[in-house]
């Protein structure tokens, strides 16, 4: 098992109401799963090879506590297991120190050509 922490300051482009999935200027839960993706990301990159990338294939998370703007959010991406090209997460967010959300998240290895071929096929 490997761990890796980053930190987000919450800004303005983060909130509820500019992903539209909400109405209030809070941390939105869109912004938390994109933070909580981007470490899993940071964490695989040391796995990839040349040409190689990796995507979302799934997220199950749960916010569970509202955040301001200008606060900062430390997420904590735990792989669990890698079979394969399939890599599993757990996934901890924090604000000073209290849980503000927690989820699973699995990613896949691509080769980027590959992958873009299929895409514009």
């Amino acid at each position: 098992m490997r761990t890796l922490t980053k930190s987000y300051v919450v800004t303005d482009d983060m909130t509820a109401s500019k992903f539209a999935s909400g109405t209030l200027d809070v941390f939105g839960t869109p912004a938390l799963i994109g933070c909580m993706e981007d470490t899993a990301k940071t964490l695989m990159d040391e796995d990839l090879k040349e040409g190689e990338s990796s995507v979302g294939t799934k997220v199950g998370t749960t916010h569970l506590k509202a955040t301001k703007v200008g606060q900062t959010v430390t997420v904590e991406a735990t792989l669990v297991k890698q079979e394969g090209r399939m890599y599993d997460f757990v996934i901890k967010a924090y604000e000073d120190g209290v849980l503000i959300g927690e989820g699973e998240h699995t990613r896949a290895v691509i080769n980027v050509e590959r992958f873009l071929a299929k895409l514009n096929k």
